[in-house]
């Protein structure tokens, strides 16, 4: 099993992603799939991954759509496919040369889509006003976390983390390296979704730490701490993002070359993976400070929990707009042609 990852997810400023580091990447080829909403792109994705071996193939899915692919990285050949339509949208850097548009709105009846216009535009406006209200529920959420965030970090007893990072670290890693360069990379494992925000699942073949954080900061500064030592001693690490707050903290890390990771668990995402070891970080903060502001703390996640569960029913009736807008496109396209270009665009770029 190879780990998957979100594009990206909702935050309080709108859609964020990481992705175009991906695309950056100068070994890299990619081809920026355009067309309307089905129009096939995720299916294509789909055949792409399908036609490959799991451990040469990373899979990004849409945090709208938990079911949607959108992109595929092939490692092996440092090929990169991916949705390049809104909330996401990319655009050739270097065009022809490291990367180029696959049009797939090449394959309308663009006369089935006029006919239907009025409705389309009608949905398309319904869509966006759901994904607003879902963006303006994130944006309140997101000032009670960073409250709690504030609270936590001014309890935070930092010299009691440090040695802890220390031993940790020395446990974990060898000699720092003076070879190797390292490199921090910046992937999704979590995101608001129709379903509240989830975690990808983590490769069994990892030893994972949990860490057990209610109040973000904690975490947030032994993962900052700990993936520096690591990169100091040559490791890559991979860093997932938390966008719930007016400022992003890091929420898990993966170190693919210790297959070891360290995923944060807390009242907002609900993240529980059994028989794996847990750090709690109720020991690094002052006790007086966190109880002096026990009741303040329960009311804003009491309140985070009731405004998320809003905004994910708000993305969930986007989404089911979206699957009707999806349904005039399918019903606009050439099928036939469709096909004959999907499989010879998956066997150029996987044959």
């Amino acid at each position: 099993m190879k780990q998957s990852y979100f594009l990206g997810s909702t935050s309080p400023a709108g859609f964020k992603s990481e992705f175009i580091r991906q695309i950056q990447k100068q070994e890299y080829y990619t081809y920026i799939l355009k067309g309307g909403p089905g129009t096939g792109k995720s299916t294509l994705m789909k055949k792409i991954a399908h036609a490959c071996d799991d451990d040469k193939c990373e899979l990004y899915y849409c945090s709208s759509d938990t079911k949607s692919l959108d992109a595929v990285v092939l490692t092996d050949k440092k090929i990169i496919v991916v949705d390049g339509t809104a909330p996401h949208v990319f655009d050739p850097l270097f065009p022809g040369v490291s990367q180029e548009i696959v049009n797939l709105g090449a394959f309308w009846n663009k006369n089935d889509l006029v006919e239907h216009k009025d409705l389309i535009r009608y949905y398309f406006d319904e869509n966006a006003s759901y994904h607003a209200r879902a963006k303006r529920c994130i944006q309140a959420a997101a000032s009670l976390n960073t409250n709690i965030y504030n609270t936590a970090a001014n309890a935070l007893l930092k010299d009691k983390l440090n040695s802890f990072v220390s031993r940790l670290s020395n446990k974990l890693f060898s000699k720092p390296s003076t070879v190797k360069k390292a490199l921090k990379e910046f992937k999704q494992i979590s995101a608001f979704t129709s379903y509240g925000y989830l975690t990808q699942e983590i490769p069994e073949s990892y030893t994972v730490y949990t860490l057990k954080d209610d109040y973000f900061a904690g975490s947030d500064y032994f993962l900052r701490t700990l993936s520096d030592i690591a990169v100091e001693h040559g490791i890559d690490v991979i860093v997932s993002k938390c966008y719930m707050l007016n400022d992003f903290t890091y929420e898990h890390i993966l170190i693919p070359q210790l297959n070891i990771a360290f995923i944060t668990s807390n009242f907002l995402n609900g993240c529980k993976i059994e028989n794996r070891a847990t750090i709690n970080f109720s020991r690094f903060y002052d006790k007086n400070i966190m109880s002096n502001k026990k009741t303040n703390i329960s009311f804003d996640k009491k309140a985070v929990i009731e405004i998320c569960d809003e905004a994910s029913t708000a993305v969930d009736t986007a989404l089911d707009i979206h699957d009707g807008i999806e349904k005039f496109y399918i019903n606009s396209l050439n099928i036939e042609l469709l096909n004959i270009f999907s499989n010879d665009f998956i066997n150029k770029i996987t044959g």
